[in-house]
């Protein structure tokens, strides 16, 4: 398969547009419908692979769609676009036919991976295609066949199993008798439950053959085992669409899973080990600070007041720390409420304006005429924001501007954080979310940082099923957008801007 060609039909632009964006990204070919009628004319014009469409719309809604690719075109993978209010209906779209939905309002990450499975399952039918034209060549071609795929198994560091529509090995190959730790000989012959005692892989297996699709699990092979397993499993069909089958192949994912439980295990030891005395050391600092006020132009005062500086920003660094290490660990409980943007907003500013007074910097804000709300939790947010914020008075020379500001499009809420900074190159600019990544130059040879804070805002806007753009020009300045579904002041989702009360 060439270029994925995929087709978008929804009435609402703003969701065709940020579809475009997220797969073209990946290189995917993206066509817009606004309505049903004008997807089936381009359905029966040209070649689709994947279509994504609304179920809510006038005229041709999406059941009308997924109904004529049923019946014209069922190779095509579809797509349910839906609303919070629609899910029931999505899930009678995917009995009818349809591969997977997603729910407005969606990030691009999270359409992307959508899309990514429905191509490997288009990937995977080709494959399945491409072997049974080689089934078809005859005794012959079999048994040639068949001894390459027993030549491919015994190379293979994969294990890869194989068994009937009852769950009964039929070929497997010996990494599949190391990785799997089997103890039964012979293995073939047996079902799958005899010789493998993790339920998970068993229960894959069977569903792969009952359902008739792919299905991938992460498993361990054993109770006292350590390693750790990927697996995937397809289901092999007839011609007759009778399911004779399944292909299963494991992947030893032992040692990523080592690296992160040592890479988490790491941070949370160094934040826990330094956070506590670092602590009590900004306390002391305090209270000799305070100490010696009235020597205010003393060398003592100063070297305190540097002092704290300091402290202060380790107790940050360790403080991102913790927090990245619990979001990409799973633990954040994250305690959302309706809150107000203008507040949270006043709040970041409030605290920032110390830091931006030191170098004269003027932040501008003008709120919206309108008040508005989002669904978040109230720390983490004004953290994230914070950190923008700070980022942009680090990174921009004495004396510059720094506009915030906000704009509101399609239930979503856009905060704007301008600056007159340095800016980012064009090769730093795609690292710039990697955890410890600092931009270096001589431009900020002398500006202090870890390289967690734009790390932990992504976390952060992304667990919010927002997401954050950013543009730079060298030496011109900086803007980073986040992104957020709007609320309305009881919490639920709204479509607009909400509206001020008389």
């Amino acid at each position: 398969m060439d270029t994925v060609r995929v087709l978008v039909v929804d009435d609402e632009k703003v969701i065709r547009e940020g579809v475009e964006r997220a797969l073209g990204k990946k290189g995917y070919e993206v066509v817009k419908a606004e309505d049903g009628k004008r997807g089936l004319e381009l359905l029966g014009e040209h070649d689709f692979d994947i279509v994504l469409t609304d179920l809510m719309m006038p005229g041709l809604d999406g059941f009308a769609v997924l109904e004529w690719i049923r019946e014209n075109q069922p190779h095509i993978q579809v797509i349910v676009i839906t609303g919070f209010a629609t899910v029931t209906k999505a899930v009678t779209a995917m009995k009818q036919g349809a591969f997977d939905f997603v729910g407005k309002p969606f990030t691009p990450d999270y359409i992307r991976i959508v899309v990514d499975k429905a191509v490997e399952k288009i990937r995977m039918r080709e494959e399945t295609e491409r072997l049974r034209e080689e089934r078809e060549k005859g005794l012959i071609a079999i048994d040639k066949s068949r001894s390459r795929l027993k030549t491919i198994f015994r190379s293979m560091s994969e294990a890869v199993l194989i068994t009937d529509a009852h769950g009964v090995v039929v070929l497997h190959n010996p990494a599949a008798i190391r990785l799997l730790e089997i103890q039964t000989d012979p293995v073939i012959g047996k079902h799958l439950a005899d010789s493998i005692h993790d339920a998970a892989a068993v229960s894959m297996v069977t569903e792969a053959i009952s359902y008739c699709k792919e299905v991938s699990r992460e498993f361990t092979p054993g109770a006292i085992s350590r390693k750790h397993l990927r697996a995937y499993c397809s289901p092999v069909v007839t011609e007759q669409s009778k399911v004779i089958g399944s292909v299963t192949t494991f992947l030893d994912i032992s040692a990523h899973k080592e690296i992160d439980r040592m890479k988490s295990d790491f941070v949370a030891m160094v934040a826990h080990e330094l956070k506590s005395p670092l602590a009590s050391v900004e306390q002391m600092i305090y209270a000799l600070q305070v100490g010696c006020e009235y020597e205010a132009q003393s060398s003592c005062h100063a070297l305190h007041c540097r002092m704290t500086t300091r402290t202060r920003d380790l107790l940050r660094l360790i403080d991102n720390l913790l927090n990245l290490s619990k979001l990409e660990s799973g633990t954040v409980v994250f305690n959302l409420e309706p809150v107000r943007g203008q507040d949270i907003i006043r709040d970041v500013l409030e605290i920032a304006a110390p830091q931006a007074e030191g170098k004269e910097i003027s932040i501008h804000y003008e709120p919206s005429a309108e008040p508005w709300w989002f669904n978040v939790d109230y720390d983490h947010m004004r953290t994230a924001i914070m950190n923008i914020v700070s980022n942009s008075i680090k990174y921009t020379p004495e004396k510059g501007n720094i506009d915030v500001s906000t704009s509101f499009n399609g239930g979503f809420v856009n905060l704007m954080v301008k600056d007159t900074g340095i800016g980012i190159s064009k090769d730093d600019l795609p690292h710039i979310f990697d955890r410890f990544y600092r931009v270096k130059g001589k431009a900020t040879r002398h500006i202090t940082g870890s390289g967690l804070g734009l790390a932990l805002v992504k976390e952060v806007v992304e667990a919010h099923k927002g997401y954050i753009e950013v543009s730079s020009e060298q030496e011109r300045g900086t803007t980073f957008t986040l992104c957020f579904p709007l609320a309305g002041e009881n919490g639920t989702p709204v479509a607009d801007l909400p509206k001020m009360k008389p």
